[in-house]
């Protein structure tokens, strides 16, 4: 039965995307399935020059003329009707019936509100050293990409779980969103969060949170410490340039630009918390 002849939506995959005039792109993601069995809702983050329609029931689009990662996320949060939500992005691919181990997990872990689960490299390697068993999510979040969140949509609107939309691509701090929106989900003690070891998607091998020695990711990993950690924010940024430096992904020469550009992001989030 073509999904879009029923009335209930288990599954829905909220894919974040930029710029699109054409659905090419789902049919590429969607290679190893059969689109029509899936249900689809596309946040196009685009101008009113460059919109993006879908004559297909079942994939719905919405253009928004914001921008920002995270936005996109809450928009399509918002504007879900799925009883349990699958996080995308554009330059995925889907494994064949990627849905079974999905849709059973749930039926195992009953009492789950956010289940995540396994990428595999497009070398067919993990990409992460993942946990070989169903383990509670607050012993691995921090390493979760947002293609492997699922979560019951009722579950996260209940919580008013949301993506800080000063974090994330597009955003004034490019990275961190995922690690800020799990921190809360492991946080709230009404919410029960997993991780289960099945393989659902395939993404290349690196993306753009492993830029760990840019400019760009110091200034976004600073800003997200200062949030956490407050005026221990600085043991976290010694940390990590003191790790750059062992892994000899910076030299001597350039710790001092690096920590510049720690206070600088350290600034920027206090500036704009403070109105300033």
């Amino acid at each position: 039965m073509n999904i879009s002849e029923k009335t209930k939506i288990p599954l829905e995959i909220l894919v974040a995307t930029t710029n699109r005039t054409s659905l090419g792109f789902i049919y590429k993601m969607f290679k190893n399935n059969a689109l029509e069995d899936y249900h689809i809702l596309i946040i196009n983050q685009t101008s009113k020059e460059r919109l993006l329609h879908s004559e297909t029931k079942n994939i719905r689009v919405i253009n928004s003329f914001e921008k920002g990662l995270s936005r996109s996320r809450n928009l399509a949060i918002q504007n879900a009707f799925g009883d349990i939500c699958l996080l995308a992005d554009d330059d995925v691919v889907y494994l064949e019936h990627f849905e079974k181990p999905i849709l059973e997990s749930y039926n195992k872990l009953t009492d789950a509100d956010i289940i995540t689960f396994k990428t595999l490299t497009s070398v067919k390697k993990p990409y992460s050293n993942y946990p070989n068993q169903v383990t509670s999510l607050d012993r691995f979040y921090r390493k979760v990409l947002s293609i492997e969140i699922s979560f019951k949509r009722e579950s996260v609107l209940k919580n008013n779980l949301k993506f800080d939309e000063l974090f994330g691509l597009g955003s004034v701090f490019q990275d961190g969103e995922n690690r800020l929106f799990l921190n809360e989900v492991v946080k709230n003690k009404q919410i029960k969060a997993y991780f289960s070891p099945e393989y659902i998607v395939m993404h290349e091998p690196l993306s753009s949170s492993d830029d760990v020695a840019s400019d760009r990711f110091i200034f976004a990993r600073s800003a997200l410490n200062y949030k956490l950690h407050g005026v221990f924010v600085w043991l976290y940024v010694f940390r990590l340039i003191a790790s750059l430096l062992r892994k000899r992904l910076i030299k001597m020469n350039e710790v001092s630009s690096k920590i510049k550009v720690a206070n600088q992001g350290i600034k920027t989030y206090k500036d704009l918390k403070h109105g300033k």
